[in-house]
């Protein structure tokens, strides 16, 4: 690909024959999909101008960016494709890419006025917090207070020295009571030890009020320095809130009818949907399904898995199929199909592979996908199929209380909203008079493996409380892509959601959660790594994030669709076991092996 040979309007065409390549029946499902030969073919010309380009400045060695072809046709018929990449939205950042990458959807000249004052406010907010005024009031606030601090506790413990002195003294006398003294002058000497306190509780009475005044005149004079700058800022936060609505309404989204939304007309919309019509927009998971009770794919709808989100997340905007589509829409050009990878290094919390392929962010884009791909047919979700039809689910042992099952790749532990096949499903219909929720622990659907169920709420319980106090033994086995040359170690990497990608997990050093990983190498074949992994805690993929993550393995596992390359499977299988029995506290252990 070269410069040269590029259309002003954003539109390339192949460098190489397509006509043999049939065009798709309907359009790519975003969220999970195989791309299409086409969009392999344009995915492969980005990145080869990408290995060669030199006028870009960016260093992709320090970090990578996510990247996106869209197949489309122009009115002519023509077939090519549109690029685009994911970026950062700042003022002028386009400046610098090649300009055969598509335009961002958001306009921040229009907020251009907001800024300028924002940015003004912070400065006078900043002026004033450093004014030597408002600073020397500050110091003398604190000096004041630990001078009376001081003060008070020297007073405090004078007074408790001499109470100390008087209790002794007045011992001394009573001794003397009937030697040398009468009962009348003891009670004259009790009397001026009384005095004596009672001045010395209305010094410290006054000492205090004494400060109490000073303090509270210098609180009054910092308050009122105080308040000027808490009005500037809420001020500016009002500022902010309204920067924050103006950028959503001058970022509009068409779709192929010409119709335009904006970012905030997008969520108010979905915000009164939430709460006026909840059973027909079902809120929990994350991916864009289609309508099948109409036997068509062309209106996009909301599956039990997509989390509504009530504010967009930020930079929504500026990933990549809703700027390709823009573009598409605006120079009337029909999509196609999809392609996204990310070229470059990965970012250190988030798990990215170079020149790996990847979804369309479903928490950043869903609601405004949902808008932009109305009326346009896609690929049936491959998320809503069942891949555990006609698999068998392997009983290792049972008894009255126990079912130990080896669990197929592909196989869910309990059921979803649209796939009810499930390790749960089926040990209910098998045994229909268990008692309590049988399942006690769960495997990833995509993870195969040794999975415990109880027939009893008591069993299920006790069982349970070993996988939380951690007295199970586990052990999983691994296909890693690479080689591993150190043969043994300890993993501690803490761990959390994404947030703005579920469900993939993050590291994370402020926020994330405790998680500890054992490894022990087995052997290496043709450049892959069969591991055995002992898992401490049980973070949601934490045996795939530590594996993948540079500062873990740096070595994903074969077939890991999240945090590696897809495969026939992921190779990741819990292949040992060992528990207490609830019943006869017998020690069971199980072991089946890995068929990779």
């Amino acid at each position: 690909m070269t410069l040269s040979n590029l259309n002003t309007n954003k539109f390339i065409p192949f460098s190489v024959n397509i006509s043999d390549y049939a065009l798709p029946s309907s359009f790519t499902f975003p969220y999970y999909y195989t791309p299409h030969p086409l969009a392999t073919i344009a995915m492969d010309e980005l990145q080869a101008y990408l290995e060669k380009q030199t006028e870009w400045p960016h260093d992709f060695n320090q970090m990578g960016k996510m990247f996106a072809v869209l197949v489309v046709k122009n009115s002519q018929g023509d077939i090519g494709y549109l690029a685009s990449f994911c970026d950062e939205p700042t003022q002028g950042a386009q400046d610098n890419h090649p300009d055969f990458f598509v335009d961002a959807i958001a306009n921040p000249c229009q907020t251009d006025d907001l800024i300028d004052k924002i940015a003004s406010l912070r400065a006078e907010i900043a002026q004033h917090k450093n004014a030597s005024g408002y600073l020397q009031l500050q110091h003398t606030v604190r000096q004041k207070h630990l001078e009376s601090e001081q003060q008070i506790s020297d007073l405090q413990q004078r007074n408790a020295k001499a109470k100390a002195t008087r209790k002794q003294a007045r011992r001394d006398m009573e001794s003397k009571l009937g030697v040398s003294i009468n009962e009348a002058q003891l009670q004259d000497f009790i009397s001026d030890l009384g005095a004596q306190s009672s001045r010395e509780k209305r010094a410290l009475k006054a000492l205090k009020q004494q400060w109490q005044v000073e303090i509270m005149t210098l609180n009054d004079a910092l308050k009122v320095e105080q308040s000027v700058i808490d009005d500037m800022e809420r001020q500016w936060a009002k500022l902010n809130e309204s920067l924050t609505i103006e950028s959503q309404k001058s970022c509009l989204f068409l779709n192929q009818a010409g119709v335009e939304k904006s970012l905030y007309d997008l969520f108010n919309y979905q915000s009164q949907s939430q709460s006026q019509d909840q059973e027909q927009r079902p809120i929990s998971g994350s991916v864009l399904a289609t309508n099948s009770a109409s036997n068509t794919n062309s209106t996009p709808v909301i599956s039990s898995t997509h989390v509504m989100n009530s504010t967009p997340i930020a930079n929504s905007s500026e990933q990549n199929l809703p700027k390709l589509l823009q573009a598409a829409f605006s120079q009337q050009l029909t999509p196609i199909a999809l392609g996204e990878f990310w070229w470059g290094a990965s970012p250190y919390a988030q798990i990215r592979q170079h020149k790996n392929l990847y979804p369309v962010c479903q928490s950043k884009c869903f609601e405004i996908l949902e808008h932009m791909l109305e009326g346009i047919s896609t690929d049936p979700s491959p998320l809503e199929q069942t891949p555990s039809h006609n698999k068998a689910l392997d009983i290792v042992y049972e008894d009255d209380t126990l079912v130990v099952v080896n669990k197929p790749a592909e196989f869910l532990s309990v059921s979803g909203k649209y796939i009810s096949d499930s390790v749960q499903a089926r040990m209910q219909a098998r045994y229909p008079n268990a008692t309590g929720p049988l399942i006690v622990h769960r495997l990833d659907m995509s993870t195969s493996g040794l999975l415990v169920l109880t027939l009893t709420a008591e069993a299920n319980k006790h069982v349970q409380n070993q996988f939380i106090e951690r007295s199970v033994e586990k052990r999983y086995t691994a296909l890693l892509e690479g080689v591993i040359q150190q043969q043994s170690g300890v993993i501690t990497l803490p761990m959390c959601g994404d947030l703005t990608d579920r469900p993939r997990q993050m590291v994370c050093h402020e926020q994330g959660r405790g998680a500890e990983t054992t490894y022990q190498v087995v052997s290496s074949k043709n450049h892959r790594t069969k591991i055995h992994l002992f898992p401490k805690t049980g973070r949601t993929h934490q045996l795939r994030v530590h594996c993948a993550h540079q500062a873990g393995l740096n070595t994903p596992i074969v077939g890991d669709d999240l945090y590696g390359f897809k495969d026939s499977r992921l190779h990741l299988h819990a292949g040992y076991l060992k528990f207490v029995h609830p019943v006869s506290g017998e020690t069971l252990e199980f072991e089946v092996a890995a068929d990779f």
